[in-house]
């Protein structure tokens, strides 16, 4: 720090030190007894140099604290531990903002007083680690010819300190020894060697430290092992240090990799991973150019130390390590590492041919990593100089891709390495995605021979989807023409077909050319449609074939118009004209068509913005401009487009509408404005001639209503919503005026359509703009169809409210009161989608009216008293809802109340106490209406005051809110006493149990009592089962609920059931019992269930399972059993059937046990002992069940109802 401070930091760092020390010192009054002593220590200290009249820099604060260490630490003895750990610490903080002149000479009676820290036994980590910081500060001062010293208080001798303390066993110590050796050997002295001084020291000791650790751990047992394996980590972990450094001696990197390959023979997973790691930091070290030499050394090394193909424990970690040195050694030199491509490749792949399957696996992942890693992306640019690619690398490249072709036929793909086929394919898949385009023609014959694999199915080729995937890489990087030139379809003529790319084409093209389609592929429609048409089986299996190929050959054309190279050329008017017409006679082709249409308008058009501005190699083959032409080549044929777009979908029925509509809206992006224009005015023209027709003739249904094609206005309408948002400006007028003209009607589609025509134009700035400009009409448009809006078009039209809103200025804010009673009642509609949207308008009225500006009551309909300009405020606003709870209605009051619920929640923070007492004291009030409706919207706007608002505004009227709550506590219909229950919970958990008490009234504290004994069962209870609650905590509960909002879950949640089996603990246990919910599982035969079967959730019920007739253990064994029931065998050759009597007394057993027929001609059975005597008969039915059915709503549920569908019936308990 201080090399370009002469003054020794006495400038920034004297800062810095002081930032420091004044975060120390705010810590006076810590809780923490070690944060305190370092403050009361710096006091005095800082109180002592005071004292002597001397500067605060930091060599004061170094010779005190430093003199602190000497008389906390003398002799052999630590006379006090606090002080000395203090001490260190300070003195980890100061010394490097100390003068390294200071460091310099006086470094021997530095060292000699920082010593005894580290090597007294009875120092804690505290103490050492603070040490070695300040030790690392000290190093790190010293200039080249200290280090070069050899005495006893030298640099050296202090760092081989630091390096066995790089062993120790406390984790915390070791690592601040190894990040100190680490930054000491980062920052080496000034010297003519670019390596440190003691770089050749630390890899002397721990390479022999490594080297006697791996010897002791071969000889000595299993029960040993492990705390050597632990040590090895110790120094393998030193290792990595020292190479990230990249200090390690190239004299000795080849005894750092065969060590750290012997030590990767283990299985042990963390000594793999440790030396692992401690090559990559020898491979990340070598990051220079000037490291090129030494790392091909390294790689020398490595490769002459490979294993046996089929060395199980060495092979695999062996690659691992080829795989990162290849990827580390292609970042430092690309071109280098190519050109050694076919070196590497073939040891590589030898061991392809290991009969052990990881190892073969590894080789494959191995290749993988090389192919995909050591090949930059540049180099398979063209060779110009803004690709920054010369001619030599362009060939290198074609050098390298033609060998690898020519490697995979000869070797890869032959016998040899058949067992490694699967592997293979992959490694070969990733070859292709990585060369692209360059691939061709060097990899085809790879693709003809795996291609053939493929075809010939009689072989039953096991790899077909690795196959598969290969000929898809083909197909997304060299494209389906050079795919289809050596693997042709034949499907028109009799070799073997390969009907089976059809499916692989339609997943993997792209980026391909739209002219090979037209002219290629697509004329196979017509032969195979003239199959169909000639077969005289039209139903036959062969037929469906045929039908199946064209289908398949239509579902290629979206992904042919994906980004195709040549639009321009292809996509003539011939071509638009043929799709047109096929979209009109074939309506099942519709869908591939506009999805084709759409994807050739997206995908040009997200190019052309930069979507794949990353991709160097299609940039080159399509550049962004050429992209650019082509939407504005779209943009010339969109007009036409869009008709024959808006045709089609006038004659398809809305349910198969939406795919059309998506189509038109790209195009609508593009089209010019003038035809854009003259589109929307003659949609226009067809919408009023339309509305015209369907006024003169209502009743009559035309035959396109017949066909469930609706009205034209509506679809016209349909076409106006979806330009809404592209049309220009000068278009406006005419949006607007249909949309006065059509919210007004009474028909419920055209008003949702209305609507959406304002919600459209605010997608856009421009939009916005324009519904600001006419802001006064939209308003009274709006205010005036209040009424007239059907219920289902209300969730759009509070969309356009809301939006309106946003936008509405100061000086219309009228607008809020005029309909804020609408938006009060919409928070009670029965549309979710209309409740959100209420609450949304509610809280942005709220932040409008908190902005300011005028209310002109004159402009509000119906206001009846004198026009007044009223300032707008948040006050103003909730007087505006509150005037709701004077309404005659209990909907209206009940809605009132629910959105002042929502407004307190949300503006508790803006409104004065006096405004938040007064709402609380009149919604209170209602506490004790008479009307349930009203009495459940004013529970929930307690829970939120209870939950929201300040505790002292509660607490003051805590008492008398009890007394009007506690009417409801003994309702139990809609939940009320649950309710109230939870509610005083909440009270209890914010104000103490003893308060609630004694603001609640006196009949009511039994309800306390019982949440007293409830709290204390539960708390009991979590301490009981805390191990089993924790398990319970990895799943969900059943009960769990997610909510949309802050306050949903306010107003909603709640941590009991509704259950009241807890309200008084007097009710005998059994009936509790009865009431909780429990689970059975339901076993089948003599199995038990197995847990972790998909299927065992389907055998958890939640009504207990009919017991089996017939127990088991009442089933009289034909064998003789002894009294430990052991079967005993008789010596004696008796027969055991012998005692049965003949096959005639069975048979004569069965018919006298036969079933006669009782009243209502039902059978009934002799059962039971009485069998013989006929007494005991019964019914041919079930045993008989008694099921109550609580209300008619049980009755008819879907459970009863099915179990009427399969004729089950049910008996009354008497029988007449």
């Amino acid at each position: 720090m201080e090399d370009n401070n002469p003054d020794g930091g006495q400038l920034i760092d004297q800062f810095a030190l002081e930032d420091r020390l004044s975060k120390i010192r705010s810590q006076i009054n810590s809780k923490l007894e070690n944060q305190k002593h370092h403050a009361v220590i710096l006091a005095a200290v800082e109180e002592n140099i005071d004292e002597q009249k001397n500067e605060k820099t930091a060599v004061a604060y170094f010779v005190s604290f430093l003199s602190l260490l000497e008389q906390a630490i003398s002799g052999d003895d630590i006379v006090d531990k606090d002080l000395a750990v203090t001490a260190a610490y300070f003195l980890d903080i100061v010394l490097p903002f100390t003068p390294r002149p200071l460091l310099k000479s006086k470094f021997g009676d530095i060292l000699t007083k920082l010593a005894p820290a580290l090597t007294h036994p009875d120092s804690d980590a505290p103490l050492i680690r603070s040490t070695i910081g300040a030790l690392e500060s000290l190093l790190l001062s010293q200039d080249y010819q200290q280090w070069a010293s050899n005495g006893n208080v030298a640099p050296k001798r202090a760092f081989v300190g630091l390096l066995e303390l790089s062993f120790d066993g406390r984790p915390k110590v070791r690592r601040r020894a190894q990040e100190a050796v680490h930054n000491v050997l980062t920052n080496p002295p000034t010297s003519p060697s670019p390596l440190h001084v003691a770089a050749p020291l630390a890899a002397d000791i721990t390479l022999n430290k490594l080297l006697v650790l791996v010897d002791e751990s071969k000889k000595n047992k299993k029960k040993v092992l492990k705390d050597l394996n632990t040590q090895i980590i110790h120094c393998l972990q030193l290792i990595a240090s020292i190479t990230t450094a990249n200090t390690w001696p190239p004299a000795q990197i080849e005894a750092l990799c065969d060590i750290l390959l012997e030590v990767s023979r283990t299985s042990d997973q963390y000594l793999l991973t440790s030396a692992f790691s401690a090559f990559e930091g020898l491979f990340s070290s070598m990051s220079n150019s000037i490291d090129v030499d030494k790392f091909v050394k390294v790689l020398d090394i490595i490769f002459d130390l490979k294993p046996s193909i089929n060395d199980t424990h060495l092979a695999g970690a062996w690659l691992a390590v080829i795989a990162k040195a290849l990827e580390s050694f292609a970042s430092l030199a690309p071109e280098l590492c190519l050109q050694k491509f076919k070196t590497f490749v073939p040891v590589i792949s030898s061991f392809l041919g290991s009969e052990n399957k990881g190892i073969y696996l590894s080789a494959s992942q191995c290749l993988i990593a090389i192919i995909t890693h050591t090949v930059p992306d540049k180099f398979l640019l063209q060779p110009t100089a803004e690709n920054g690619v010369t001619a030599e690398i362009y060939e290198l490249v074609d050098d390298t891709i033609e060998y690898l072709g020519e490697f995979s036929k000869k070797e890869l793909l032959s016998i040899k390495y058949q067992r490694a086929t699967k592997e293979i394919l992959e490694f070969l898949t990733a070859a292709v995605y990585k060369f692209r385009s360059r691939g061709n023609p060097d990899l085809l014959e790879i693709l003809e021979i795996v291609g053939q694999w493929r075809t010939t199915e009689a072989e039953s080729f096991p790899h077909n989807k690795e196959a598969e995937d290969l000929i898809a890489a083909f197909i997304s990087s060299v494209g389906p023409e050079a795919v289809l030139s050596v693997l042709p379809l034949n499907l028109t003529t009799e070799s073997d077909g390969r009907a089976w790319l059809l499916p692989l084409l339609r997943d993997n093209v792209r980026f391909a050319e739209l002219n090979y389609y037209k002219t290629q592929i697509v004329p196979l429609v017509d032969f195979f449609k003239g199959k169909i048409e000639s077969s005289q089986h039209k139903e036959s299996m062969l037929n469906k074939i045929f039908q199946t190929i064209i289908d398949q050959i239509w579902s290629l054309l979206p992904h042919f118009c994906d980004l195709p190279k040549d639009l321009r050329s292809a996509f003539d008017n011939e071509y638009a004209t043929f799709l047109a017409g096929t979209m009109y006679s074939q309506v099942d082709l519709r869908v591939p068509i506009c999805h084709g249409l759409r994807l050739l308008a997206e995908s040009n058009i997200a190019y052309s913005e930069g979507a794949m501005a990353d991709d160097m190699l299609m940039q080159q083959e399509l550049s962004i401009e050429d992209s650019k032409l082509n939407v504005q080549y779209l943009s010339g044929v969109a007009s036409n487009l869009l008709s024959v777009l808006f045709n089609v979908f006038s004659s398809t029925i809305p349910e198969a509408r939406n795919y059309i509509l998506e189509t038109i809206d790209v195009y609508l992006q593009i089209i010019p404005k003038d035809d854009l224009t003259n589109t929307f005015n003659k949609v226009c023209g067809l919408f009023k001639n339309a509305l015209d027709e369907e006024a003169q003739a209502p009743q009559n249904k035309s035959k396109a209503q017949q066909r469930d094609i609706p009205k034209l206005s509506i679809t016209m309408m349909d076409l106006i919503v979806a330009m809404a948002k592209y049309v220009p400006s000068s278009s406006h007028n005419a949006l607007f005026a249909i949309f006065a003209q059509t919210v007004n009607t009474g028909d419920v589609l055209l008003q949702k359509r209305a609507y959406r025509i304002i919600t459209r134009l605010g997608d856009t700035e421009e939009g916005k703009a324009k519904i600001g400009s006419f802001i006064g009409e939209i308003t009274k448009v709006l205010l005036e169809t209040t009424e007239v809006t059907q219920p289902s078009a209300r969730a759009v039209r509070l969309s356009a409210i809301n939006l309106v809103l946003e936008i509405l200025p100061a000086t219309d804010l009228y607008f809020i009161p005029a309909i804020v009673q609408e938006i009060i009642m919409s928070t009670k509609d029965v549309n979710e989608k209309s409740r959100e949207l209420a609450y949304q308008i509610l809280i942005t009225m709220g932040q409008k009216m908190n902005e300011g500006g005028e209310i002109d009551s004159s402009k509000i309909p119906g206001f009846g008293g004198e026009s007044t300009v009223s300032p707008a405020s948040l006050n103003e606003y909730f007087t505006m809802v509150s005037a709701g709870l004077a309404a005659q209605t209990p909907y209206m009051i009940s809605a009132t109340i629910t959105a002042l619920s929502c407004l307190i929640f949300e503006f508790k923070n803006e409104l004065s106490q006096e405004v938040l007492v007064d709402i609380s004291s009149t919604v209170e009030l209602f506490l004790t209406h008479g009307s349930r409706e009203i009495a459940k919207a004013a529970i929930g706007f307690v829970k939120v005051e209870v939950l929201s608002l300040p505790e002292d505004l509660v607490r003051a009227n805590l008492k008398e809110l009890l007394e009007k709550l506690m009417k409801w506590s003994h309702e139990h219909k809609g939940h009320f006493k649950s309710k109230v229950k939870h509610i005083l919970e909440r009270l209890v958990r914010k104000y103490g149990i003893e308060e609630v008490e004694q603001a609640i009234p006196e009949d009511d504290k039994k309800l306390i009592a019982n949440i007293r004994k409830s709290r204390n069962k539960a708390k009991k209870k979590q301490e009981e089962g805390a191990l089993a609650d924790a398990s319970a905590q990895a799943q969900p509960a059943p009960g769990d609920k997610k909510f949309m909002s802050a306050l949903e879950e306010a107003l909603y949640d709640s941590e009991e059931s509704d259950d009241d089996n807890d309200e008084d603990d007097s009710k005998p246990q059994g009936k509790r019992v009865k009431q909780q919910n429990k689970q059975f599982i339901m076993e089948s035969g003599d199995s038990p269930l197995n847990l972790l079967d998909r299927q065992a959730l389907a055998q958890i019920t939640s009504s207990r399972p009919k017991q089996n007739k017939y127990n088991v253990k009442e089933k009289v064994t034909e064998f003789k059993t002894n009294n430990k029931g052991k079967i005993v065998f008789s010596e004696n050759n008796e027969d055991p059937l012998a005692e049965k009597g003949s096959g005639i007394d069975a048979y004569l057993d069965a018919v006298k046990q036969q079933p006669v027929r009782g009243q209502r001609n039902k059978l009934k059975f002799k059962r039971g002992k009485k069998a013989e005597d006929e007494e005991a008969w019964s019914d041919d039915d079930q045993p008989k069940q008694t099921l109550k059915f609580k209300s008619k709503v049980a009755s008819n549920s879907r459970i009863s109802k099915h179990l009427l569908k399969n004729n089950n019936k049910f008996k009354a308990r008497k029988k007449l």
